[in-house]
């Protein structure tokens, strides 16, 4: 799975909760910028924030991670 990949998923996630990228930070202790950054790909989030990620949008991590 590539960084852009989970990106993607991540942002069609956090819109399908009707979240900013700025709420959704809030909600699991991270910057927006570090948000922005995930969404587009341009890292691998560590797996510690993506755990917190996915449990904020309710959605499993294994949807998000497999293909």
């Amino acid at each position: 799975m590539t960084s852009k990949k989970l990106g993607e998923r991540l942002k069609k996630a956090r819109e399908d909760k009707g979240f900013t990228q700025r709420e959704l930070a809030i909600r699991v202790g991270l910057s927006d910028k570090s948000i922005s950054i995930y969404e587009k790909g341009k890292v691998y989030p560590p797996i510690r924030n993506l755990l917190m990620i996915s449990k904020e949008l309710n959605v499993n991590i294994s949807k998000l991670l497999t293909d």
